[in-house]
Order: structure tokens, then C-alpha cells, then sequence
């Protein structure tokens, strides 16, 4: 009765195992979802910045997920640049945009305890120097917790975090049920929990508004001068207009005889 009693306890606490293991793979499972971590950043408004000027760049932290993330750790990164000809990383510019408040290209903040379901809105300022490169610069982002269900430790990156080589070989096409991809991306192979979107933001002089309002100013003006010239033409109702044409006409032909003649020798 005893070796019964000892094998049913056996059995429970490894049933209970079990279970416990499914739950927390599946919660681990969770956290690489891509459906969700794709919705930690978004609602970005990113900026075209004059150079010597600044510009805000602002997005939305959320928590999609089931449990609660604690002690949050979020990095934000000035990476890289591009302009027609090529791309540099963000070392090779002598001056770079920075974010105001750190005077650097990076970014870090604590943000402790985020619940499921809350969001929080992110604004950061980026200064420019007047000479400062154009073009468009690119930004990466980390976020780091520990996820509450679990008690596990997650890191999730941004594509600017990872090399063009490993960014290539993490995303072949992968064999099917590999457990090592969430979604299409071997994150296994990335060293991450999850992939979170890049962003950018430009630096340009903005190109002149005059001449669009004066040619919309041009084709306004010639719109309503051919409704006149028909109207006069078919109901006399300009007929000032006519005597301006006939007398700027007139001068028009003398001007082209003196023209085509030249001046008259004495």
C-alpha cells in the first residue's frame, strides 16, 4: 500500500512538471511572438531637421502581451547614415544629430514596471549642428525586461543591431517547425527574444515654397485670363479687355517691324 501511495505522488509531481514546463515554454513562446513584438514601438512620427536645427522624433512603448514586464530597461540608438552615394556608420560623422538631454547618439532609460495592456508615449528631441551631414540617419532600439509569468529575462533588438551577414543568414528560409525562428527570423541565431522595428529621420535644407506658389499663382491667373477671352469672345461681356489687347497688340507689331527692319539710317 505504501509503494502505491509513493508511486501515485511520483506520478502527480511529475505530471505537475510537466505541466509547469508547458506553461512557462509557452509564456517563453509568447514573449518571441512576433505578432506582439512587433507592436512594442509604433505609432512613430519621425522628423526632416534643417541643419543647426531640431526635430522631434516620438513613438509609442506598449505591452501586447499577457503579463506584466518588470524592471524595463529601453535604449534608443542613433546608428548609421545615407545619401545617394553611400551608407556610413553613425562613427564616420564628424557631427552627428544628438539627442538633447545626453549630448550623445544613445539614449538609455529605466522604465520599471510596465503592465499588460499599458503604453507609454515617447518623445525625443534631436539636435543638429549646422554643420551637420544630410541625408537620412537610421535608429535602433533594445528593450530589456524580465517577464512577470515566467521571471525570465528577455532582450529584444532592432534590425541596426545586427550585421548585414548575420541579418542574411537569420533570415533564410528556415526549415518547417524549426523551433530556432519566430516567424521568418532564426532569433536563435540573433542571441535575441524577439525583433522590434528600425526607424529614421532625414536632415536637409527644405526646398523653397515660393516658386510653387508662384506658379500656382501662374496657372490661377491664366485659368481666369482664358475664361475672359472666351467670354468676350462670345457674349462682349470684357470689353475693356479687348481694347487693352488691341492696344498691346499694336505695339507688339510695331516692336517686331523695328525688329525685323532694324533702325533706320539718316
Amino acid at each position: 500500500m505504501r509503494k502505491k501511495s509513493l508511486a501515485v505522488t511520483v506520478f502527480v509531481v511529475i505530471l505537475v512538471s510537466m505541466l509547469t514546463t508547458v506553461s512557462i515554454q509557452a509564456y517563453v513562446t509568447e514573449v518571441s511572438d512576433p505578432g506582439r513584438a512587433n507592436k512594442i514601438l509604433s505609432d512613430f512620427t519621425t522628423p526632416v531637421i534643417k541643419p543647426s536645427e531640431s526635430g522631434v522624433l516620438s513613438f509609442n512603448i506598449s505591452n501586447e502581451y499577457e503579463g506584466d514586464f518588470e524592471d524595463v530597461r529601453f535604449t534608443v540608438g542613433i546608428y548609421g547614415h545615407a545619401d545617394l552615394d553611400q551608407e556610413k556608420d553613425i562613427s564616420e560623422i564628424d557631427r552627428p544629430p544628438v539627442f538633447r538631454g545626453s549630448g550623445t547618439t544613445i539614449r538609455t532609460f529605466d522604465l520599471g514596471s510596465r503592465p499588460s495592456g499599458s503604453t507609454i508615449p515617447v518623445e525625443l528631441i534631436i539636435q543638429t549642428d549646422r554643420k551637420t551631414e544630410k541625408g537620412v540617419y537610421f535608429v535602433r532600439f533594445e528593450i530589456e525586461f524580465t517577464y512577470g509569468p515566467t521571471g525570465n529575462y528577455s532582450v529584444l533588438r532592432s534590425r541596426g543591431y545586427f550585421t548585414d551577414e548575420d541579418w542574411e543568414f537569420a533570415t533564410r528560409r528556415p526549415s518547417e517547425g524549426d523551433p530556432n525562428y519566430s516567424g521568418s527570423i532564426n532569433i536563435t541565431h540573433l542571441e535575441v527574444n524577439g525583433i522590434i522595428p528600425d526607424t529614421s529621420f532625414s536632415v536637409k535644407t527644405p526646398i523653397p515654397r515660393w516658386p510653387q506658389y508662384l506658379l500656382g499663382g501662374l496657372a490661377a491667373f491664366f485659368g481666369i485670363f482664358a475664361v475672359m477671352l472666351y467670354m468676350q469672345e462670345e457674349y462682349n461681356s470684357f470689353p475693356w479687355l479687348e481694347k487693352i489687347l488691341n492696344q498691346w497688340s499694336g505695339k507688339f507689331k510695331q516692336f517686331r517691324r523695328r525688329f525685323e527692319h532694324g533702325p533706320r539710317k539718316g
